[in-house]
C-alpha cells in the first residue's frame, strides 16, 4: 500500500491519467448517441487539463517536489501507526491532535477518494 501511494505521488498519477484518457477516448468511439459522446468528450477535456497541470509541475524541479514531501510524512506516519505500533507493538505513538489527524485524513482522501474518479 504505502508503495503504490508512493507511486502516484511520485509519477503514477500521470500513468493513471494516461489510461483513463485511453479508456475515455474507448468511450467516445463507442458512444452511440450525442449526448454519449458529448459525456465523453468533456471526460477526454478534464483529463487532458490534469494531465497538462501534472507535466507542468513536474518539468521544474522547485515544483516536482512538493507531492513527494507533503505525503511523505503522511506516509511516514500511517506506517508506523500501523505497522510498528500497531503490528509489532513495539511503541505507542502519542495523539497528534485534531490538525495533523485532519491533514492525514485530507492526504489520504485525495489519493483514494479521487482514484475512481480518475478511472471513470
Amino acid at each position: 500500500m504505502i508503495g503504490a501511494i508512493l507511486s502516484w505521488i511520485t509519477g503514477g498519477g500521470l500513468k493513471s491519467i494516461t489510461q483513463s484518457l485511453t479508456h475515455a477516448y474507448e468511450m467516445k468511439l463507442r458512444a452511440t448517441t450525442d449526448k454519449q459522446k458529448l459525456e465523453a468528450d468533456m471526460v477526454i477535456q478534464q483529463l487532458l487539463a490534469r494531465q497538462a497541470v501534472l507535466l507542468a509541475e513536474q518539468g521544474r524541479w522547485y515544483t516536482a517536489w512538493i507531492r513527494p514531501m507533503l505525503a511523505l510524512p503522511v506516509v511516514i506516519l500511517v506506517w508506523k501507526l500501523l505497522v510498528y505500533d500497531t503490528v509489532l507493538k513495539l511503541g505507542v505513538t502519542p495523539d497528534p491532535g485534531a490538525v495533523v489527524t485532519g491533514i492525514v485524513w485530507t492526504v489520504i482522501g485525495a489519493y483514494f477518494l479521487t482514484r475512481p474518479f480518475e478511472r471513470k
